[in-house]
C-alpha cells in the first residue's frame, strides 16, 4: 500500500510540476537569472534531453528495438526529472531570439500553449506511473507512450518551427 500511494504522490509531483513548465510564476524571474539567448539554449538542451528518451521508448514500442520495461521507466523518469527545468526558459525576451525555434504565435496563444504543456505534463505522469508498475509489458506501454509522443507533436505542430 505504502508504495501505491507513494507513486500517487510522484504522479501528482511530475503532473504538477511539468503543467508548470511552459510559463510558470518562476519564469518571471527567470529573466533575471539569465540572459534571454542562454534561456534559449538551456530549453533546447532540456528539449534535446527529452528527445533522446522518447526516441529510444518510441522505438521500443513500434518494434525497431527490444522492449525493455525497466528502461522506458528510466527515461520516463528521466524526462520527469527534467522537464521542471523548462520553466525557466520561458520568459518574454526569449521571443526575439533568433535560435529559438519557438514560433511568435506561441506567444500570442499563451493560454493554448500552456494547456499543451499542461497536457504533456498528465501523459508523462501516466507514464511514469505505468511504468513502475511490475505487470507493465509492451501492451500497456504502447498506449501511454504514444500519449507521451502526441503530446510532444500536438505542441510542436502549432508552436515549433521546423
Amino acid at each position: 500500500m505504502y508504495f501505491e500511494m507513494e507513486g500517487f504522490y510522484m504522479f501528482k509531483k511530475i503532473v504538477g510540476a511539468v503543467a508548470l513548465t511552459c510559463l510558470s510564476t518562476t519564469a518571471i524571474h527567470a529573466s533575471e537569472l539569465f540572459n534571454a539567448e542562454d534561456a534559449v539554449k538551456y530549453r533546447q538542451s532540456v528539449y534535446q534531453i527529452f528527445a533522446a528518451q522518447t526516441g529510444v521508448m518510441g522505438a521500443m514500442v513500434t518494434g525497431k528495438m527490444p522492449f525493455d520495461a525497466a528502461e522506458i521507466s528510466k527515461r520516463a523518469n528521466n524526462i520527469a526529472a527534467v522537464a521542471h527545468m523548462l520553466g525557466d526558459t520561458y520568459f518574454p525576451a526569449t521571443r526575439t531570439v533568433k535560435s529559438s525555434n519557438m514560433k511568435d504565435n506561441a506567444w500570442n496563444n499563451m493560454e493554448d500553449f500552456q494547456a499543451k504543456g499542461q497536457n504533456y505534463g498528465e501523459a508523462l505522469g501516466k507514464l511514469v506511473e505505468a511504468s513502475s508498475q511490475d505487470d507493465f509489458d509492451a501492451a500497456k506501454a504502447r498506449p501511454v507512450v504514444g500519449a507521451v509522443l502526441q503530446a510532444c507533436k500536438a505542441c510542436h505542430d502549432d508552436y515549433r518551427a521546423k
